[in-house]
């Protein structure tokens, strides 16, 4: 929103101190940026702030004292009102975090206006990517659904609800027409749709070139030769020499939440979403995974080698890890959730080990491998004496590495790794780069390049490094030529692990009806979105009014409210690997002023994404 919006707000001025703002308005907005994630919290808050006025700056010294007390936001919004913040610099701020819910006390419609249109029409080679692109801007935000005509129907499609729809293999089925729809209230009047995008999918085809023949006099044997005059070309004559890849796939996993080890909070989850994105964009196929234990990380890594192998030769192959992670013996090792206080290289996954399996395994045209993690020595493992003798024998017992094979670490041996607010590092400079037209050598070159001028700035040193065995100048950007092995792969991938369906559910008593919609955002992290729809003859109770909570009775996840507004709740389901039998839940809907319950109803969502392999069982 611009500042003349953040302007327009309800029973409210907006040159009014925030000090002076409700009691009840204050108190949500404390509660929620003290308890929100880095990357919405009152921290990040001060730094919108700062850097929307400088007056506002304040001290680190003030800032740890606002920590130590039971409510930092308070504390800071009433410096923030001491120093002349008003209404409307208030909801500019919590617009910058995009905290919908807590806008929604204060801030007034506002109808959706479209401020970027997809194409009318656009053209792309077969096995590139499809990408369709609208923005608009309202209050509340745009909720946003594509739609597909077929056979002069339009069809919902159930899992595209981004502003950015994407198709990493583009095949001929689809072409098409493709339209957004864009709503931000349940009027009629609160919904507006894209123009319509035109798609066609175009079979590349080699181009012949014209072959040059020279008069000139062959000689044998030191005589001249007339045996034949006849030539031609058999074959089209290549502009350059061009890799093609028979399918791209990506394994990301992201630890955060140790059970030992210092927990890092939401930034593995904010670079696998990053790098998931970009190579998307590229492509790939990308099954991501957060917070996985020793026997998960084990079976995820040999389920994901099963998948990749029975596609054939002529592979890109990528892993990422982010997470905590030592080095030991000259060998990485990556730490899951549930290494034990004083862990060792026996409670963690050897990254060399993995290397080592894909090459076997899978025999990839392309492998890459980033490691996110520090490689300092482990202090938990032996004396550096044993550690030295041990060195030189297991250097000689280091497996070979094939040929275009490339290993990004982060950091150098001996040093740590580092984040910011949003991401780690490695994962920042590496998703500016990785889509340069050029081969993945040059890439990483780049990254360390751009790294090393960056960390100027910082106190901490992280110096990063790789190694290249790249014979052939492939690129991440290089075309997908696809084969029926991969395609009946991915269908069987998409059969398995497809969210469980929309769903609409009564609830008895209440009159109330409650479409429910799953997405995923990995494949064992998913969003439910949950939009409550009044009946005709129930007047009784506003929108605004509903409060639904979401129970589960399984004690192996928890399903983490993300935000309440006006009906439409989005609840957050992490660890579905850990899931035994099928996901049941309970919802709750309750009147918030009467604070009872109004009605609740049960559903099953069976056993969704990767909880149907059972990754959890020792195998």
């Amino acid at each position: 929103m611009d500042l003349e919006q953040c302007r327009r707000l309800k029973d409210v001025h907006p040159d009014k101190n925030i000090i002076e703002l409700k009691f009840a308005i204050t108190s949500k907005v404390c509660k929620s940026l003290d308890g929100n994630p880095e990357t919405c919290n009152w921290k990040e808050f001060l730094v919108k702030a700062s850097e929307f006025r400088p007056v506002y700056n304040i001290s680190t010294l003030d800032v740890n004292n606002f920590s130590r007390s039971n409510s930092p936001s308070e504390k800071m919004l009433w410096r923030l009102g001491c120093y002349g913040m008003v209404a409307f610099e208030l909801v500019h701020l919590l617009d910058q975090l995009r905290l919908e819910s807590l806008l929604m006390d204060i801030k007034e419609y506002e109808p959706i206006v479209i401020i970027k249109q997809p194409p009318s029409h656009k053209n792309i080679n077969e096995g590139t990517a499809l990408h369709l692109h609208i923005e608009g801007k309202g209050f509340p935000y745009p909720r946003y659904q594509w739609f597909k005509s077929i056979s002069g129907k339009w069809e919902k499609l159930r899992a595209e609800t981004n502003h950015i729809f994407k198709i990493v293999n583009a095949r001929q089925p689809d072409a098409g027409t493709y339209c957004c729809r864009l709503h931000n209230g349940n009027q009629r009047h609160h919904v507006i749709f894209s123009s319509r995008t035109s798609v066609s999918v175009i079979t590349p085809m080699q181009e012949e070139r014209d072959v040059i023949l020279y008069d000139v006099r062959p000689f044998r044997d030191g005589e001249e030769n007339t045996e034949s005059t006849d030539t031609s070309a058999k074959k089209a004559i290549p502009e350059s020499l061009r890799f093609e890849a028979r399918t791209k796939v990506a394994l990301l996993i992201g630890n955060a939440d140790y059970l030992a080890d210092k927990p890092l909070f939401d930034v593995p989850l904010a670079d696998v979403r990053l790098m998931k994105s970009t190579f998307e964009d590229l492509g790939f196929r990308v099954f991501s995974y957060l917070d996985l234990t020793k026997t998960e990380m084990k079976s995820t890594i040999d389920w994901f080698i099963d998948v990749v192998k029975k596609m054939g030769k002529d592979v890109y192959v990528v892993f990422c890890f982010f997470g905590h992670g030592f080095e030991e013996s000259r060998k990485c090792y990556l730490v899951p959730t549930d290494a034990a206080h004083g862990y060792t290289t026996s409670d963690c996954v050897c990254a060399d080990d993995v290397l080592y399996k894909f090459q076997r395994h899978i025999d990839p045209a392309l492998l890459v491998m980033v490691l996110d993690t520090c490689r300092i020595r482990n202090s938990n493992e032996k004396s550096i004496r044993q550690y030295a003798k041990s060195q030189a024998f297991d250097s000689l017992n280091e497996p070979a590495t094939n040929g275009n094979t490339v290993v990004l670490y982060s950091t150098s041996r001996g040093m740590s790794a580092y984040q910011n607010n949003q991401n780690g590092f490695l994962a920042q400079f590496f998703n500016q780069r990785i889509k340069q037209k050029t081969d993945v050598t040059s890439v990483m070159q780049n990254v360390l390049e751009d790294m090393g001028k960056e960390m100027k700035k910082y106190k901490e040193n992280q110096t990063p490094q790789f190694t290249s065995s790249l014979n052939e100048p492939r690129s991440f950007y290089d075309i997908i030529r696809p084969c029926s092995e991969t395609t009946k792969a991915y269908d069987n991938i998409n059969a398995v692990f497809s969210p469980p369906p929309s769903r609409e559910v009564f609830v008895p008593g209440a009159n109330i009806k409650l479409y429910i919609e799953c997405q995923a955002d990995t494949l064992n992290m998913m969003t439910i979105y949950i939009n409550t729809r009044t009946l005709k003859e129930c007047d009784t109770i506003a929108l605004d009014d509903i409060d639904i909570v979401v129970e589960t009775f399984s004690p192996n996840f928890k399903i983490h409210s993300i935000s309440m507004v006006s009906g439409r709740g989005k609840f957050e389901i992490k660890n579905i690997q850990k899931l035994r039998d099928d996901m049941l839940l309970k919802i709750n809907v309750r009147n918030k002023k009467a604070n009872d319950l109004i009605g609740d109803v049960d559903i099953n969502l069976m056993k969704p994404l990767i909880s149907r392999l059972d990754l959890w069982r020792n195998k």
